[in-house]
């Protein structure tokens, strides 16, 4: 079975190749401290969420503040603590005084843009990719071995019944009238049993289905590269390339 096509485009790329796209992107902002192309690539990834996912406003909202926080630390720091900023000087100095001044705000806009690249890339690949899709991509693209496909998958659908059952063991001590603190391991240590029980029952249940990691599989839902896959990747990082050479030079 083909993958579908998702209705909106970002959705609907292969997972594998778009984290390809991703990685060779954040690669090549590593090399470059350039304000304007760390801006264009904040703005494209945001044109990508807005107009070409199905990313919603209030879960970018979200992970956005973090990265902004971060963003204004690190402007706050390239700022304050940049060299030639210090003091003031009267006369034949004000010039130079000026001229570090501005080459402290550049420092801190370099640094400050550079974190904000950086997250955007890894926004546009979070909110736009289904993790399930992921890892059968990493299968099917990558060779990945489905017994640690399956595994990664398992532990995947578990994380939420860990907190749940953090809960559960603090009502049980709460029940039996002791107390736990914030930092207590007791209902932890307890949680941590209880998912260890439950993936060895998982890895029973599959066995006893005749799981066999290292044999050949059919597959109902099979990822596959698809034409518009490879204009992505080559579109968005020889945009990302031909602006670090123009900018640049």
């Amino acid at each position: 079975m083909e993958q579908r096509i998702d209705a909106r485009f970002m959705n609907g790329l292969n997972p594998f190749l778009k984290a390809v796209a991703i990685l060779i992107a954040g690669l090549i902002l590593a090399f470059s401290y350039l304000v304007t192309l760390n801006l264009a690539v904040c703005g494209l990834c945001l044109v990508l969420l807005l107009f070409f996912s199905r990313a919603r406003l209030s879960t970018m909202g979200k992970i956005l503040i973090p990265a902004f926080i971060a963003a204004a630390s690190l402007f706050m720091t390239g700022l304050l603590h940049s060299s030639g900023t210090g003091g003031s000087v009267a006369g034949s100095e004000n010039f130079q005084v000026a001229m570090n001044s501005s080459l402290s705000v550049y420092n801190a806009m370099q640094l400050s843009t550079r974190v904000m690249a950086f997250a955007m890339l890894g926004i546009l690949f979070s909110l736009t990719t289904d993790g399930e899709l992921f890892i059968q991509s990493l299968m099917h693209q990558c060779g990945l071995k489905p017994k640690f496909a399956y595994g990664i998958l398992a532990a995947f659908h578990l994380m939420p019944h860990i907190g749940e059952e953090y809960r559960n063991a603090k009502l049980a001590f709460s029940v039996r009238g002791m107390k736990t603190g914030l930092f207590s391991t007791k209902p932890l240590f307890a949680a941590m049993v209880n998912c260890l029980r439950w993936s060895e029952s998982i890895a029973m249940a599959m066995e006893s289905k005749g799981f066999d990691g290292d044999g050949k599989r059919t597959y109902y839902y099979i990822t596959r590269v698809h034409w518009y896959d490879v204009v992505f990747l080559a579109a968005l990082n020889g945009a990302i390339g031909a602006g670090l050479v123009l900018l640049h030079y």
